[in-house]
């Protein structure tokens, strides 16, 4: 199949996608920073070069100026989630646009002579291979930003905390209770590895979609952020009546969303913080991954996989707490025991 028969490219061709599934981005973006679109110039023959690909000058194209460590190119691929699937967005189509990318991207730099360290990637939804596209772009941009509606919907939620009916008995009451506490003016006490006093932690959102799992997308159950030093915190949780190998692959589940939100950190702060605005996160601080449980002891293997993990990565910080209701209904949350059983 050549890129001609592409169906994303011969829809937006033919003026049938629409920008609205990504206009609340484009509007969060504006209010942040400055959006102009792309200067004629930039994409025809001339002093640039010569002229930029057509599948690309049909995408929505602006330069994006103010904060100088958040400027660069925006590319908005118009359509929904179903109309940027692999099946529609084929190999031949990316490889006319990826490249023309980088090459915009470097005549808006010369263009507007400063550094412009940002590309924008915008969408209703990406699905993992086309990501894995985009990320080729990483190594050569100091920051590859990826929007989608998924990320926005997080953090525009009108109930911030997850309302159940459900009693302790169930991983959904939990995760309220936990939300409830996060969300509150004190935020919530997490206590760190070996006792050695706590995190503050406070709440951005819960059930965030992270990577794309084997049925749709896998989530993060509870997103928030330390107070005292800024960083990223994903907290994973499981309930009182999850089974042994559920609360085992615990560990397994979580690394995968710590590092899924490590690499999406701009994102989030971008979405969450409104960019370089806001105070709440800090970009230069590792996430740090906290796993929690209705159980006072961890898996017996837990310590010496968090040894491993963290001697690969020294940067790295993860942490068992385990949670439980006092006489007057309350929470807390505690430091796991160490298992020793084999």
């Amino acid at each position: 199949m050549t890129q001609k028969n592409s169906q994303y490219f011969r829809d937006l061709s033919n003026g049938k996608l629409s920008l609205e599934p990504i206009k609340p981005i484009l509007d969060h973006m504006g209010k942040i920073m400055k959006l102009e679109k792309m200067p004629p110039e930039l994409v025809r023959s001339g002093a640039y070069g010569s002229k930029v690909t057509e599948q690309l000058t049909r995408l929505d194209l602006s330069i994006v100026e103010g904060n100088n460590t958040w400027e660069g190119l925006a590319v908005a691929f118009p359509g929904g989630r179903h109309d940027l699937t692999t099946r529609n967005m084929t190999t031949p189509y990316l490889r006319m646009i990826l490249y023309p990318i980088l090459d915009v991207y470097h005549r808006i730099q010369k263009y507007e002579k400063r550094r412009m360290p940002c590309i924008y990637i915008v969408g209703d939804r990406f699905s993992d291979v086309l990501l894995r596209k985009f990320s080729l772009l990483n190594t050569l941009v100091p920051r590859v930003i990826i929007l989608t509606n998924d990320l926005y919907n997080s953090a525009n939620r009108k109930v911030w905390y997850p309302a159940t009916k459900m009693n302790s008995d169930h991983e959904s009451w939990w995760q309220m209770q936990l939300c409830k506490k996060l969300n509150s003016e004190q935020g919530l006490k997490m206590p760190v590895k070996d006792g050695k006093g706590f995190i503050e932690a406070g709440l951005l959102s819960y059930e965030v979609p992270a990577a794309e799992g084997t049925q749709g997308k896998e989530r993060l159950d509870i997103l928030c952020y330390d107070k005292k030093d800024h960083s990223l915190i994903a907290f994973e949780i499981k309930g009182p009546k999850c089974g042994k190998v559920e609360l085992e692959n615990l560990f397994l589940q979580g690394l995968e969303h710590q590092k899924w939100l490590e690499r999406n950190k701009a994102a989030v702060k971008f979405i969450f913080d409104r960019g370089p605005r806001g105070q709440r996160i800090s970009m230069r601080k590792r996430v740090r991954l906290v796993l929690g449980s209705c159980s006072p002891e961890t898996p017996s293997l837990f310590e010496e996989i968090r040894e491993q993990a963290e001697r690969v990565d020294p940067y790295l910080k993860i942490d068992f707490v385990w949670s439980k209701k006092d006489g007057e209904g309350d929470i807390k949350v505690m430091p796991c025991e160490r298992n020793n059983k084999d």
